[in-house]
C-alpha cells in the first residue's frame, strides 16, 4: 500500500468514527428499549428505569469522553440490553439445541410467546411472518406517533432460526425515521451481539391490513444488500395460518406457476407437473427430492409410480392424462424429468411469499382461500390476490381443486416467474442406472447462448 493511500484510508476511518461518536448518544438509548422492568415499555417503547441507566442522550456530558470509550460503551450497553432478552428464552433456546429442534415453528413460536411474556415486542424471521407478533398495540401507538410526526421509540425482536434475533430499534424524529439494526447469536452457549448499524428509513409505510414496511436509504445506483423489512403488525387467524402452511406454502411462488394462473380440475394444460414435483415430492415421501439441479438443469429417468404418486397424491389426474402430458418413456417405465437450471429457478429470496386471509367451508366438503402475495422487497401486502380451493381427504390428505387469480388493476406483474427453458439433446439417450434416479445428461448451452 503507498503512503498516501494509507493516509487517506486512516483519515476515514478518523471520520467514520466520529460520526459514529456523533450518534453515540441516540444509539445509547436505543440500546436499552424493550429491556428493563421485564421488558415492558411506556408510551413511546422507552423501557422503564430508562433515566435510572444515566443515560441521558449525552456522551460524557461536559468533558469530552475518548472516542474509543463511547463506543466501547454503546456496544456494551447494546450487548447487556439484547443479552437480557436472549437470557428470557435461555432454557427453550437450549432444550431446542438438545432436541434439534432450532428452527422448527414450535420453538420459535415459544420464544416468541416468552419475548411476549417479559413485555417485548417479537414475531418470527425476518419477512416470514408465520407468528403473531406480540405487544402490537404497542408497535401501532408508535406508529400513530411517527404518522403525526411526533418523536418516539420502538423496540421489536426477529427471532431467527438459529435461535438468536435481529433487534430492531426504530426511532421517529421529526417526521424522518431511523433504525438501529443489531443481530445476536447464541455462541458457546452466550448470547453474544456480533452486529449493528444504524440508518435512516428511505421509504416506510403502514398498509390497511396491518403490516408495517420500511427499508434502508440506499444511493441510485447501489446494488448491496436493499435493506427491507415487512412485519405484519395485526394478528392473523391461526386457522388461517394451519391451512397456509399445510396447503399454500409448500408450493409458493418460486420456480412454478400453479397459483399464477387460473386452472380447475380435469383442465392441467397450464399446470407444469415436473415443476410441482420438485415442490411435492418430499411432502409426499417426507425426505428431501433427490434430483439434484445443476447450472443448465440436469434430466432423470423416474419410475412411473415414483412420479405418479408424488403427482396423483395432490391432484386428481389420472395416470393416462398425466403419461400424455409429461413425457413418459413407455420401454423404460419412467418418466424424463429435468430439474430447472440456474438460469431458469427464480429461487430468489425477493419474490413475494403466500398469506391466507380469509377461508369458506363449502357444503360439498371443499374449502374456499383466500390468498394474498407479501411481497417485501416492494412494500405491497398484496401484490395480487388469488383463491385456491382444496378438497380435504379422510386419510389427512387432500387434493388441490382450482385456482383463480382475482382481477385487479392493482395486481403487480411477477417479474419473479422465470418459464422453464426449453432444449432437447439429440445426442444422448435416456438410460437408468439405478432404482431411484438416474441421470440423462445435462445439455450444453454454450451454443444457444452465443447464438
Amino acid at each position: 500500500m503507498y503512503g498516501s493511500e494509507k493516509s487517506t484510508r486512516a483519515g476515514k476511518r478518523r471520520k467514520e468514527r466520529r460520526l459514529n461518536v456523533a450518534f453515540a448518544g441516540t444509539i445509547l438509548a436505543l440500546a436499552v428499549w424493550g429491556c428493563g422492568n421485564n421488558g415492558k415499555t411506556d408510551g413511546y417503547g422507552k423501557a422503564a428505569g430508562y433515566e435510572d441507566a444515566g443515560m441521558d442522550g449525552e456522551v460524557g456530558g461536559e468533558e469530552a469522553v475518548d472516542e474509543d470509550m463511547a463506543l466501547d460503551r454503546q456496544e456494551e450497553d447494546l450487548q447487556t440490553a439484547s443479552g437480557k432478552a436472549a437470557e428470557a428464552y435461555r432454557d427453550i433456546y437450549e432444550r431446542a439445541v438438545q432436541e434439534n429442534a432450532l428452527g422448527s415453528l414450535e420453538t420459535t413460536k415459544a420464544i416468541v410467546d416468552r419475548m411476549g411474556e417479559y413485555g417485548y415486542c417479537a414475531i418470527d424471521q425476518e419477512n416470514k411472518n408465520q407468528v403473531n407478533l406480540t405487544h402490537p398495540e404497542l408497535v401501532k401507538e408508535w406508529i400513530g406517533l411517527a404518522e403525526e410526526g411526533k418523536d418516539g421509540r420502538q423496540t421489536i425482536f426477529s427471532i431467527m432460526d438459529d435461535g438468536g434475533f435481529i433487534r430492531f430499534d426504530l426511532e421517529s424524529e421529526k417526521g424522518t425515521i431511523f433504525v438501529t439494526r443489531s443481530v445476536l447469536h447464541w455462541k458457546g452457549g452466550m448470547p453474544e451481539v456480533d452486529y449493528t448499524e444504524r440508518y435512516p428509513a428511505g421509504e416506510w409505510k403502514y398498509s390497511q391490513n396491518g403490516y408495517l414496511f420500511f427499508r434502508k436509504e440506499v444511493p441510485a445506483g447501489y446494488d448491496g444488500s436493499q435493506g427491507y423489512t415487512a412485519i405484519r403488525v395485526e394478528p392473523l387467524d391461526e386457522k388461517c395460518r394451519e391451512w397456509n402452511r399445510k396447503y399454500i406454502l409448500p408450493i409458493g411462488y418460486g420456480a412454478n406457476d400453479m397459483f399464477l394462473e387460473d386452472w380447475t380440475e380435469g383442465e392441467w394444460e397450464v399446470l407444469d407437473f415436473d415443476d410441482l414435483f420438485a415442490k411435492l415430492y418430499s411432502c409426499a415421501y417426507g425426505v428431501p427430492i433427490p434430483y439434484e439441479q445443476s447450472v443448465d438443469g440436469t434430466s432423470y429417468l423416474v419410475p412411473e409410480k415414483e412420479y405418479e404418486t408424488v403427482i396423483q397424491s395432490y391432484f386428481s389426474i389420472d395416470k393416462e392424462a398425466l403419461r400424455i402430458r409429461q413425457g413418459y418413456v413407455e420401454e423404460k417405465e419412467a418418466y424424463e424429468y429435468r430439474t430447472r437450471g440456474f438460469y431458469d429457478c427464480a429461487s430468489s429470496p425477493n419474490i413475494p411469499y403466500p398469506e391466507v386471509v380469509s377461508y369458506e367451508e363449502n357444503e360439498d366438503g371443499t374449502v374456499c382461500l383466500t390468498v394474498n402475495a407479501v411481497w417485501p422487497k416492494e412494500n405491497m401486502e398484496r401484490a395480487f390476490c388469488h383463491e385456491v380451493t382444496v378438497r380435504p381427504m379422510e386419510n389427512g390428505g387432500f387434493r388441490y381443486i382450482s385456482n383463480r387469480v382475482i382481477p385487479s388493476d392493482e395486481n403487480a406483474e411477477p417479474t419473479w416467474y422465470v418459464e422453464k427453458m426449453a432444449y432437447f439433446d439429440t445426442n444422448t439417450t435416456p438410460k437408468a442406472s439405478g432404482p431411484i434416479c438416474a441421470p440423462i445428461v445435462a445439455p450444453t448451452w454454450s451454443l444457444w447462448l452465443t447464438s
